[in-house]
């Protein structure tokens, strides 16, 4: 049935005698050309009338009407809201295809990758249309993918029951999922691909949920099915692109996210993982990383030397972030706690702000904070509006955003002013890009070249990291090669940090050292395809695997005693062990790494400096090979390293939680004069 065209004017407002009889002519020619199908001829007269009589709603409609027809869903839905914001009754005229009109320019909006409209038109589907399931599951995958759960709850304790509609059933499924509830999410996502099979987002959720709760069996196969039905089907490529990742392929996941257009894969909800792709893959030039991480955010929320200042003292600090990250609490937590030492100056009141992703299940803040309570403000439901909120309820002179990639609430957040100063350190590849951050805080180190950024690089002089030793760590003992008769490598970092070239250099390193031993710890052996591949791309490479062996996940304890399986460690790149270079150091293991580019390419290079290690650094594939082959053949040196590493290391002020807290102060305070003798913050420093 084609569209109903409406022919009878309503009582309407107009201008004035002339402008009213001028407009009833038109709209009668608009009448007539629509009866002679002369659709451009109806649609100027109509047009026409709005410029007259823009409150006309019946023009409205029938202008949204047409160009319906002509085939631009989204500007005849605009055209049809306008009409019916006018005149609310409308929605009620006889075969209007309202449901089809919201139905297409909502997938119009879907097709080309515009996040933002395709939120909007949801919404507006909703407002006009809530006994629609379809209207109500739009509305609720706009509201979670705005981040926006309780909105999404909302809509659905108000939905029609699921029923036979797949996108309700796919938003429980998401729900479900954000609850930590995996069997209610699978028992979901089926139901909506039994009455949808060609539902490509519902493939793509299952691939996540066999992900999350599964070891990933089973995630490749769906993410194939939804590439099959859409090909370039952007969460798919996304999820292939993290798939392949984990499974050591950074360079064909970097191929994958950037076949994804531009416009979602550099939207704040996916630019964090875009970025640690590449940050990955070693094919990848830093130009392209550049390009896209200065081409991703809006030039908003940018510091100005007219920002109003909060009183002082004390300089208030707000850390932001998940604080539930592995990272967090052993780099940066006990340092922040450590500013309510006794023996502080007190002119520093530091609140922690604690959120955990919405797509992820809530989780308490670490019991660690459990001392500080009244500094520990948890935002429960976090979107970028209440993560507002709960900045600017607190008015900090500094917000710290320390967890930039695994919480784009905050990013998103942080695309406005919320504070004088705001700096970001931590859980991060290096730069992320975003203009209302006004610095990074790391270390030389870290950062031979502050060009490379794009914020101003504020060093630390006792490291960017803080390190938390474990407590229940045992004594490293002696190198095992003394009683094995032969080295042993260990290399410890995620699998999604190994490629084929490190492979291939360590089975030179293997091949140089021909009694030795390799063991390789990956968290993803624990998937027999993941064992079973490594197994091939180390065949194909030419490593000897009766010298190599492939061991799965472990707790903390169970890494200990990995550790104290091997003589040397050697480190990934392009991105480079952190915290795992720590704790290999605090067994007594030295560790072989190559100076990266980028600052996640550098971590180990810090921490091995500071220990006075920097010997065990190369400049070069070759030197890195030649590095671990001579250290193997000085049992010696491992020895005395082995039994010198844990006390040197300890010594160190990034051990120190008052010392790390201590010079965080002062890099608060310098930030802070900065700002307050009208410089941009950090503009001074390395």
């Amino acid at each position: 049935m084609s569209e109903p065209f409406v022919s009878v004017s309503a009582p309407i407002a107009p201008p004035g005698p002339q402008g009213e009889a001028l407009a009833r002519t038109l709209f009668a020619e608009g009448v007539t050309h629509l009866q002679a199908a002369r659709l451009d001829a109806a649609e100027a007269a109509f047009m026409r009338v709005v410029r007259l009589l823009p409150a006309h709603p019946t023009s409205w409609l029938n202008l949204g009407l047409l160009r319906h027809r002509r085939g631009d869903a989204r500007a005849g839905l605009r055209a049809v809201r306008r009409a019916l914001t006018l005149d609310a009754a409308r929605t009620r005229t006889p075969d209007l295809p309202l449901s089809r009109l919201c139905a297409e320019a909502h997938a119009a909006a879907q097709a080309t990758g515009d996040a933002a409209a395709t939120r909007a038109i949801a919404r507006t589907w909703w407002r006009l249309l809530p006994d629609d399931p379809r209207a109500a599951g739009a509305a609720t995958m706009a509201a979670l993918a705005a981040g926006d759960t309780a909105a999404a709850r909302a809509v659905l304790d108000a939905a029609p029951p699921a029923g036979t509609d797949p996108t309700l059933w796919h938003a429980r499924a998401l729900l479900a999922l954000r609850d930590g509830a995996p069997a209610l999410a699978d028992r979901s996502i089926r139901t909506a691909l039994a009455l949808a099979p060609p539902y490509a987002d519902a493939w793509v959720t299952r691939a996540t949920l066999t992900l999350r709760h599964r070891d990933g069996e089973g995630a490749a196969p769906a993410l194939d099915r939804a590439l099959h039905l859409v090909p370039g089907h952007p969460g798919a490529l996304l999820a292939r692109a993290s798939l392949a990742l984990s499974e050591g392929a950074a360079d064909a996941a970097a191929a994958a996210a950037l076949r994804v257009p531009a416009a979602v894969r550099r939207d704040v909800a996916h630019i964090g993982d875009l970025l640690s792709i590449l940050h990955h893959a070693p094919a990848v030039d830093p130009a392209v990383i550049r390009a896209e991480r200065d081409g991703w955010a809006a030039r908003t929320g940018l510091w100005r030397a007219d920002l109003p200042a909060p009183p002082t003292p004390p300089l208030r600090i707000a850390y932001v972030g998940d604080m539930t990250r592995p990272q967090v609490a052993a780099l940066a937590l006990p340092a922040i706690l450590a500013h309510d030492r006794p023996d502080a100056p007190g002119d520093i009141a530091a609140h922690v702000i604690h959120a955990v992703p919405p797509d992820r299940p809530p989780a308490p803040p670490p019991d660690i904070l459990s001392h500080s309570p009244a500094r520990l403000h948890t935002v429960a439901d976090p979107s970028p509006t209440t993560l507002r909120a709960q900045v600017r309820a607190l008015a900090p002179h500094v917000v710290v955003l320390v967890t930039p990639t695994t919480l784009p609430q905050a990013l998103a957040a942080l695309a406005e002013r919320l504070a004088p100063v705001q700096v970001m350190w931590g859980d991060v590849f290096g730069s992320i890009g975003l203009p209302g951050l006004d610095a990074l805080l790391t270390d030389a180190h870290h950062v031979p070249d502050p060009a490379r950024l794009s914020e101003p690089a504020v060093c630390l002089p006792h490291g960017a990291y803080f390190f938390s030793p474990p407590a229940d760590a045992p004594h490293p003992g002696p190198p095992p090669c003394h009683e094995r008769g032969h080295i042993t490598f260990g290399a410890f970092n995620r699998l999604d940090k190994t490629h084929d070239g490190l492979l291939a250099r360590w089975g030179r390193v293997l091949t140089a050292v021909p009694d030795a031993r390799l063991l390789i710890q990956a968290r993803a052996f624990d998937r027999a395809a993941v064992r079973e591949s490594m197994r091939h791309r180390l065949t194909r490479l030419g490593v000897p695997l009766d010298r190599v062996s492939l061991e799965g996940g472990r707790d903390r304890a169970g890494m200990m005693d990995l550790y104290r399986s091997v003589d040397i460690a050697l480190d990934s790149d392009p991105w480079s062990g952190g915290l795992t270079v720590l704790e290999l150091l605090w067994m007594g293991i030295p560790v072989v790494t190559l100076a990266g580019y980028h600052p996640c390419g550098r971590h180990a290079v810090s921490h091995l400096t500071r220990a006075g290690l920097a010997d065990w650094v190369a400049d070069s594939p070759d030197a890195y090979v030649a590095r671990a082959v001579a250290a193997a053949a000085d049992p010696a040196t491992l020895a005395s390293v082995r039994a010198a590493l844990r006390p040197r290391l300890a010594a160190l002020p990034l051990c120190d939680p008052a010392a790390y807290a201590a010079q965080l102060e002062d890099a608060y305070r310098a930030l802070w004069a900065d700002h307050a003798a009208g410089r941009r913050p950090g503009s001074s420093d390395c």
